[in-house]
């Protein structure tokens, strides 16, 4: 193991080379930069790591399923006229989309609030971090 100081050194030292072979047909020029960080972590511990922040990653993509379902049944709601069907009154079903429009509505302000919580927590630079052990982690 190398302590933080001389691996900071060696990133500093660390350039991408270039190069131009004559006897290469095919290339006009290569360019090298290979280096890179290892990165050791137990199998166990980046489970761990990656379950803790499995909702966080979730989050930025959990708006789209009450906005769909808000827009669907808004349009239905505002374009339909509700009438007698199976046995249910026409004011039944125009309460029935009413609730439904409503709910989702909540879920999908809910979900925003959670996006904005989660943002920075939700981020790939921040998950590596925590990999990395260059940030603490948080828990929810």
């Amino acid at each position: 193991m190398t302590d933080q100081n001389s691996t900071s050194d060696r990133a500093v030292d660390a350039k991408a080379s270039f190069s131009t072979k004559e006897e290469s047909k095919f290339i006009d020029q290569r360019r090298t930069n290979v280096k890179s960080d290892l990165i050791e972590i137990t199998g166990d511990k980046l489970e761990n790591i990656l379950l803790r922040h499995l909702h966080c990653l979730g989050s930025r993509k959990s708006w789209v399923t009450p906005l769909s379902i808000l827009v669907t049944v808004l349009l239905a709601e505002l374009s339909a006229s509700f009438g007698d069907k199976f046995g249910i009154k026409g004011s039944v079903w125009e309460a029935l989309f009413l609730l439904i429009t409503i709910g989702s509505a909540i879920w999908f302000v809910v979900s925003i609030i959670r996006l904005c919580i989660h943002w920075e927590k939700s981020s790939l630079s921040n998950l590596m971090a925590v990999i990395k052990n260059t940030k603490e982690e948080q828990t929810r």
